[in-house]
């Protein structure tokens, strides 16, 4: 089985159509949301996986960042890792449910979404502030590059 990460309006109503749809590779669904710290003004990139099944959602399952200061953890949480990874701090071990991840991508934001091996613009899929729903849906069994898109 493969995964999909759908990103589209999080209005309330009728189900809408994914603004951006990227296949994750199957062997390790993992998708990322960067951004830049709003005191800091440094990239921090937060880690998510599909939430196993029967639960829905997704799970965070890594922090990375590059600078410490207001907002920003100087210590792993118990049974995480807290790690020094070149220019970057990684807390990794990580396992907090995420039912539902809606982000307001802004321009001082620069929210992106890493997933398939790129980096994708949240904040040029709709107006700044709009309310988008990060989702990772599971597909059937086709092949690795079948994965249906927009």
């Amino acid at each position: 089985m493969g995964w999909v990460v759908e990103v589209l309006p999080a209005e309330a109503g009728a189900p809408q159509e994914p603004l951006l749809r990227v296949c994750l590779d199957s062997s390790q669904p993992r998708v990322g949301v960067v951004f830049r710290h709003s005191v800091e003004k440094s990239p921090v990139v937060e880690w998510f996986e599909p939430a196993p099944p029967p639960a829905a959602g997704l799970v965070l399952v890594a922090t990375e960042y590059e600078s410490f200061g207001a907002g920003l953890p100087v210590d792993a949480p118990a049974g995480a890792r807290f790690r020094h990874a070149g220019d970057r701090f990684v807390i990794d071990g990580l396992a907090v449910p995420v039912p539902e991840l809606v982000v307001r991508p802004l321009s001082w934001t620069e929210h992106g979404l890493l997933a398939g091996g790129v980096q994708h613009d949240l904040t040029r899929l709709a107006d700044p502030g709009t309310p988008l729903l990060v989702r990772v849906v599971p597909v059937g069994t086709e092949p690795e590059g079948s994965c249906p898109g927009p």
